[in-house]
């Protein structure tokens, strides 16, 4: 499945692909993404991938490692999250290499010689929950039921992968068009505060994603990806 991202005052600004393999015992979903244009300059170029990896139980599927990673020209980022049913827990890799500046005083020239090297870091942190899902599998997960919501529902759904998403995101029920089911999203502590329906995201009839939009974003105007095919 391709997607394509834009704002509606530039155009296209971001490419996207994902890959959905489900054999009704294991699943993988890969969402990979790249600024393109003024997009890709702000951001250096840099390509983004989340995958969410695990089994499917009568349907349903149960994640057992998401995985994030960031990659520039200078910098790769990749965070594993390792879902440890057993002990009701969490543990999180990081993995970190990017190119860093070292300056020494040189006597002879009175100056500093400045060279660069990559360095890496590992780290490893443990989180005491566990969530049934993760950010890439809630979009595809029917055991939540969303497309047997009607319209005004709202449900409250906990996904592993940033902190406002793990405190819980709330999703309402707003129309269903062309056998296509429309939610609105957004964290549980801008809901309680009244935010509006800005961020929204379409489901298909197989319950997979097909759009996402936020609208009115400053001078940008609205920002949405969509598959095209």
């Amino acid at each position: 499945m391709d997607y394509v991202g834009e704002f509606s005052v530039f155009g296209k600004i971001a490419n996207a692909k994902l890959l959905y393999d489900n054999d009704g015992k294991n699943y993988k979903i890969t969402i990979s993404g790249a600024g393109d244009g003024i997009v890709g300059k702000l951001t250096n170029h840099k390509s983004y991938t989340f995958t969410s990896i695990g089994r499917v139980e009568n349907g349903i599927l149960i994640p057992s490692k998401y995985i994030n990673t960031e990659i520039g020209k200078d910098f790769n980022k990749t965070k594993t999250y390792i879902f440890d049913y057993a002990n009701k827990q969490t543990i999180v890799h990081e993995y970190k290499k990017e190119k860093k500046e070292f300056s020494k005083f040189n006597i002879i020239s009175m100056g500093f010689d400045k060279t660069y090297r990559d360095v890496e870091t590992n780290k490893k942190d443990i989180l005491d929950s566990l969530f049934k899902d993760d950010m890439v599998s809630v979009f595809f997960n029917k055991r939540h039921g969303l497309l047997s919501m009607h319209k005004g529902d709202v449900k409250l759904i906990y996904a592993l992968g940033s902190e406002d998403t793990q405190e819980g995101i709330m999703v309402k029920k707003l129309d269903t068009k062309d056998n296509k089911s429309i939610f609105s999203v957004m964290v549980k502590k801008d809901y309680i505060q009244g935010g509006s329906d800005d961020a929204t995201f379409t489901l298909d009839k197989n319950n997979i994603l097909y759009e996402t939009r936020v609208d009115g974003i400053m001078f940008f105007g609205d920002a949405k990806v969509t598959r095209v095919n």
